[in-house]
């Protein structure tokens, strides 16, 4: 059955964006939604300071989100390009699997701003203020990629990353027979399964062979904590 565009807007939850941000505005666009105007937040993450503060922005939705996920430009020329955006000058708010995985799970434009834009507006806002990320960097690149699949697989092995990559991009009864990468001795399915089944549950097959197929074959020898 096809959803129309209206029905699209209300799944996507844009009523509840628009009255949160009532300083954003719906410009018409040929693909999905492009809003724009101020987005302000008042949060006090644990531990550390309270920041209250606001940020002129464009954020494009696309049709096929919640597949895919929103790119986010800084449009008020504050945040410099030197801070963790990407080529096309769109904000870089964390890795692409994370991202992912916080659309997926809750598949609403306003959780998308709340947990992934506002974090990242926070950390320009504190960095600006005391010189000093507030948060835990990625590293660019692939090191950053790897570091965080090592997170979300729950290893400390860098060299098993792609392999665990290539669990997740197969079939559950496959994988669950194969050898754990983690270094146990134990088949996936007496080990890392509960891991592997999630992220393959939430993102599918084809993401991870994607992932997979980003990672060099170079099995770096450094180790990271998860």
């Amino acid at each position: 059955m096809t959803v129309s565009h209206r029905d699209w807007l209300k799944g996507c939850g844009i009523d509840e964006v628009l009255a949160r941000h009532s300083a954003l505005r719906i410009v018409p666009s040929a693909e999905g939604i492009l809003l724009r105007g101020q987005v302000s937040f008042h949060v006090a993450p644990e531990g550390l300071e309270p920041i209250a503060d606001s940020y002129q922005v464009e954020i494009k939705i696309p049709g096929t989100f919640p597949k895919r996920i929103p790119s986010v430009w800084e449009t008020g020329g504050r945040i410099p390009r030197t801070y963790h955006k990407l080529q096309d000058g769109s904000l870089c708010l964390g890795s692409r699997t994370r991202l992912q995985i916080a659309v997926t799970e809750s598949p609403s434009i306003l959780r998308f701003i709340d947990r992934c834009l506002i974090p990242y507006l926070y950390g320009y806002s504190f960095s600006e203020k005391h010189r000093r990320p507030p948060f835990g960097e990625l590293a660019h690149g692939e090191a950053g990629t790897r570091d965080d699949l090592a997170v979300l697989f729950g290893t400390t092995r860098l060299d098993s990353v792609r392999v665990f990559a290539q669990l997740a991009a197969s079939k559950k009864r496959i994988a669950n027979k194969k050898q754990c990468p983690c270094g146990s001795g134990l088949r996936v399915g007496c080990c890392h399964n509960r891991q592997i089944n999630r992220l393959r549950s939430l993102l599918g097959r084809a993401w991870f062979r994607r992932v997979r197929d980003s990672l060099s074959l170079d099995r770096p020898s450094q180790v990271s904590a998860a």
